[in-house]
């Protein structure tokens, strides 16, 4: 990314006095270079920085043995951008589950590796894009498409339908209401209501005695 343009891209947003908590700054990619843009910033506050660091004399730097102050919060900066992707990807990976555990949902998993890395034109178009469409235009349909049909599709988990609207109301809780068998099953595991339970519970034995 780093060689593609990311660090022109983030230049041509950066302002010393900006906040990095919202909007665009706060994209992965983008944060983790604030730091080590405001350290160059102050270093030579009499020339721009982004017109001087362009991606040939940025990866010199991070390849330089020097080890100075710049070269070691620039690839600071590059692995707290690999650090963010990582957790992002668990992140993105957690509630893909949680579509199949609570809702049943058919997910479809395409693998896109071998496209980035190959360099013919129509690789991304046969390997993704068709697919896809066809998988959308299945859903659309209400039907099974013909990578399901038979043995089913690679990469697909389809999960029975389970209990997600059921009204359940928690006395111990002051009465709160809770949707699902999911959902009340979390919440009568959870030590704040075990607590109350048994605070109920001892009540109830003081007063039957």
């Amino acid at each position: 990314m780093v060689e593609a343009g990311l660090f022109e891209e983030v230049c041509d947003i950066y302002k010393s006095d900006s906040d990095y908590t919202q909007g665009l700054r706060q994209a992965i990619g983008v944060r983790e270079f604030e730091d080590f843009l405001r350290y160059r910033n102050t270093e030579d506050q009499k020339s721009s920085l982004c017109p001087k660091m362009h991606k040939d004399n940025l990866c010199d730097l991070v390849n330089s043995s020097c080890g100075d102050q710049s070269n070691f919060m620039l690839i600071e900066s590059i692995d707290k951008v690999k650090l963010n992707t990582r957790r992002l990807v668990r992140r993105q990976k957690r509630r893909l589950n949680q579509l199949q555990l609570l809702f049943g949902w058919k997910i479809h998993y395409l693998d896109v590796t071998s496209c980035i890395s190959c360099s013919l034109d129509d690789s991304w178009a046969v390997n993704v894009v068709e697919p896809s469409v066809k998988i959308i235009e299945s859903f659309l349909a209400n039907t099974v498409s013909s990578d399901d049909a038979g043995q089913g599709c690679e990469g697909t988990i389809d999960l029975p339908q389970r209990d997600l609207w059921t009204r359940y109301i928690c006395q111990a809780c002051g009465n709160k209401e809770l949707r699902g068998a999911h959902e009340w099953e979390q919440h009568r595991r959870g030590k704040g209501h075990r607590k109350r339970a048994s605070r109920m519970r001892m009540s109830l034995d003081l007063h039957k005695r």
